[in-house]
């Protein structure tokens, strides 16, 4: 994951949004790139410039349930 977070990283400082991806083939992406035998797929990441926010995530709490500030 520290990979993905390097890349995530330095697109932003270059002005680029980026995402993780998740939930693919690896072997159908594997088969597309002709991915020799003795390699094996990494994590994805989406790179460029969005064009809307991000859908809302289901069942995520809002941050002033979660984050509270001077007190407990």
């Amino acid at each position: 994951m520290k990979l993905n977070n390097t890349l995530m990283l330095a697109a932003k400082t270059m002005g680029y949004d980026s995402c993780p991806m998740i939930s693919f083939d690896i072997q159908k992406v594997a088969e597309l790139i002709n991915l020799p035998e003795d390699y094996v797929m990494g994590p994805m990441v989406a790179i460029g410039k969005k064009v809307k926010g991000p859908w809302p995530k289901p069942g995520q709490l809002p941050l002033s349930e979660l984050v509270i500030e001077n007190k407990f």
